[in-house]
């Protein structure tokens, strides 16, 4: 699943979650593996980037996608 997001994630939050980040010359692009977290993790990335929880207990990756050319 893909998830825009207006801002990039803390450098705290790359860490926390072992967001693979990569980034082409529009997007930056964070993946996390969902089967890796917590329970409690996956509520904080549901509330903090508007994800819905059983999605994240559905889905295997979440990329949060920032434009960075508009």
């Amino acid at each position: 699943m893909q998830k825009y997001i207006h801002y990039d994630p803390s450098s705290e939050d790359i860490h926390s979650y072992h967001m693979q980040v990569s980034s082409d010359s529009g997007h930056h692009y964070y993946k996390i593996h969902l089967s890796e977290l917590t329970e409690g993790q996956r509520k904080h990335l549901s509330q903090k980037f508007g994800v819905s929880l059983n999605i994240l207990e559905s889905e295997q990756y979440l990329t949060l996608v920032r434009i960075t050319d508009i």
